[in-house]
C-alpha cells in the first residue's frame, strides 16, 4: 500500500533537519530521509550568522545553540592574513558581532553563533523529533516520479525493504551532489570547482604563536597558499585545510600522519613532534577531503520539487556563507508551503521561492569568491558580472569627471551664464581647480587665472535672455 506524506525532505544535514523543524512548527507532517545512521563526527561548517540565529531563535532553539557553541566571538576576535601564524600580520578582520553604520550593536538582537555543524545537527535532529517530524535515518531515494499538481511518487529503501510513498511536495536537500537535482536535468551556473583541499585534526599548544590573539580564522600562505586555520574547540585542537592537486597526481592518501604533522608545524611556527593528528572518523579516518566550489542551480524548482542548501548553490568556505544560506532557504520555503496547504494562501505563494532566492543564491557566491580572492591572495574566477561591476565601480570616478568636463564645456542657447566671484588663484598661475571658471559665451574654461577673472558656470534654471 502506498504511503502518503505530505512534505518528503531528502538529506538529513543541517539544511533538511532545519526545513523539518520549521515545517513542523507550522503543524506541517513532515518526512526527512537520510542514508547516513548517525552526524559525521566532523565539523565541517564551524559558524552560523546572526540572521540564521534569529530563525532559531524564532523556532525556540537559540538557548541550545548558544549553549554548545565551540568558542566565542568577542570584540577581539580576528580573521588574520600572514604568511603563517606567527608572521607579520598583513591583514586583519574583526569577528566581532555587527554593528550599524552609527557604530551601535543595533543590526541584529543576535551574534555569530560558532556551533560546529556535527554539534548543530543534533540540536536539529532532537528539535525536530520533539515537534513530530518523521526522521527516518539509514533509509535513501531509489527513484521518483514528477506528477506535477499530484505530487510525486518515490521509492524509498531501508532495512526493512523498498516502500512506495506518494508525497504532496518534494524537497531536495541531498547536497551539492544532488541526485535529486541531477535526475530533472538541472544545469549549473558559475565558475564550477576552484581546487581540492585535504583537512585534518590536530592538537598543539599554540599560546605563544598566538600572542595573545583570539584567532577565529587563519589564512595563511604556508606550506602552501590558501591554507586555513581554525580553532575546534578552544582547547588546543585545531583544524586545517591545505589546498591539494588530483590533475597533478596528489591524493589525499599522500596526507600521512607524519606528513601532516610537518604541514601544520609550517603553518603555525611550531615543531611536527609538539603536533598530534586526531582521527576524525570512528574508524579512524584523519584526513578527509574538501571540493572548493563555486555554483548555483539554474532553477530551484521543478512542479512539486524544490532545491534548498547545497543542492541548490554550492559556495567557497570563506566568510561562512554555506550553512547559513541553506538554512535561510529552508526558512523561506516552509513557512510558504505551510500557508498554501493551510489554505491561507493560493498555490502561487510557491513560485516566490525561486524569485527570492535565486538571486539571494547568485549574489552570495559572488561574495564567497570576492573574499576568497581578498583574505588568501588566491586568483579565483569571478562571474562576468561581478567583474563589470568591479571595472565599473573602479571607473565610475573616472567616468564622473569626463561627464562634468563635457557638461561644463556644452551650452544650449539662451542659457545663462551666472557669475561666481573673483577666481582665486594668482594671476599667471594654472587656473586652481577650486576655481569655478567655466565655458563663457563662445569660449573654453581659462587655462590660466587672470586679474579680476569672474568665475562662471552654466545656470540653466535661469529664464533664458541676453548671455552677459
Amino acid at each position: 500500500m502506498q504511503e502518503h506524506i505530505p512534505v518528503l525532505i531528502i538529506g538529513g544535514g543541517p539544511t533538511g533537519l532545519s526545513a523539518a523543524v520549521f515545517l513542523a512548527r507550522h503543524g506541517v507532517p513532515v518526512t526527512v530521509v537520510e542514508r547516513r545512521t548517525d552526524a559525521l563526527g566532523h565539523p565541517r561548517a564551524r559558524a552560523i550568522n546572526p540572521r540564521t540565529v534569529e530563525l532559531f531563535r524564532d523556532a525556540g532553539l537559540e538557548p541550545e545553540i548558544l549553549s554548545e557553541c565551540s568558542r566565542v566571538y568577542d570584540e577581539n576576535s580576528q580573521l588574520i592574513r600572514a604568511r603563517s601564524l606567527p608572521s607579520p600580520e598583513l591583514r586583519r578582520t574583526s569577528m566581532a558581532r555587527p554593528h550599524s553604520a552609527a557604530g551601535t550593536a543595533g543590526v541584529s538582537p543576535c551574534a555569530w553563533a560558532p556551533i560546529d555543524q556535527d554539534r548543530l545537527e543534533i540540536l536539529l535532529r532532537e528539535h525536530a523529533r520533539k515537534l513530530g517530524a518523521d526522521l527516518r535515518f539509514g533509509s535513501r531515494l531509489l527513484d521518483f516520479a514528477d506528477f506535477g499538481g499530484d505530487g510525486v511518487d518515490a521509492r524509498i529503501e531501508d532495512a526493512d525493504g523498498v516502500h512506495d510513498v506518494r508525497a504532496d511536495l518534494l524537497i531536495a536537500a541531498d547536497g551539492h551532489r544532488s541526485g535529486v537535482r541531477e535526475a530533472l536535468g538541472i544545469g549549473f551556473t558559475g565558475p564550477g570547482a576552484l581546487g581540492s583541499s585535504a583537512n585534518f585534526v590536530f592538537t598543539a599548544d599554540l599560546e605563544a604563536q598566538l600572542r595573545g590573539r583570539n584567532l577565529g580564522v587563519g589564512h595563511f600562505d604556508l606550506p602552501r597558499p590558501g591554507t586555513v586555520l581554525l580553532p575546534h574547540d578552544g582547547t588546543g585542537r585545531w583544524v586545517l585545510g591545505i589546498p591539494y592537486h588530483p590533475a597533478a597526481g596528489e591524493s589525499l592518501d599522500d596526507f600521512t600522519p607524519r606528513r601532516c604533522a610537518e604541514l601544520a608545524a609550517a603553518a603555525v611556527g611550531a615543531r611536527p613532534a609538539d603536533i598530534t593528528i586526531v582521527p576524525q572518523l570512528g574508524d579512524g579516518t584523519t584526513v578527509l577531503g574538501y571540493e572548493v566550489e563555486a555554483r548555483v542551480a539554474e532553477r530551484l524548482r521543478s512542479g512539486p520539487v524544490f532545491l534548498i542548501g547545497d543542492a541548490a548553490h554550492v559556495m567557497p568556505p570563506t566568510g561562512a556563507f554555506g550553512a547559513s544560506t541553506g538554512i535561510q532557504d529552508a526558512h523561506n520555503l516552509a513557512w510558504k508551503i505551510a500557508a498554501v496547504l493551510a489554505g491561507r494562501a493560493g498555490p502561487g505563494l510557491l513560485d516566490t521561492y525561486e524569485a527570492e532566492r535565486l538571486p539571494v543564491a547568485r549574489f552570495t557566491m559572488e561574495q564567497a569568491l570576492l573574499q576568497l580572492r581578498e583574505r588568501t591572495g588566491r586568483d579565483v574566477p569571478l562571474p562576468a558580472d561581478v567583474r563589470g561591476r568591479r571595472r565599473r565601480r573602479r571607473l565610475r570616478p573616472a567616468v564622473r569627471l569626463g561627464r562634468d568636463r563635457r557638461r561644463a564645456g556644452r551650452r544650449r542657447p539662451g542659457d545663462r551664464l551666472r557669475a561666481g566671484g573673483t577666481c582665486p588663484g594668482r594671476p599667471g598661475t594654472p587656473r586652481p581647480a577650486t576655481c569655478g571658471c567655466r565655458a563663457t559665451a563662445g569660449r573654453s574654461p581659462p587655462s590660466t587665472c587672470t586679474a579680476g577673472a569672474r568665475c562662471c558656470s552654466p545656470d540653466r534654471t535661469a529664464p533664458r535672455g541676453r548671455t552677459p
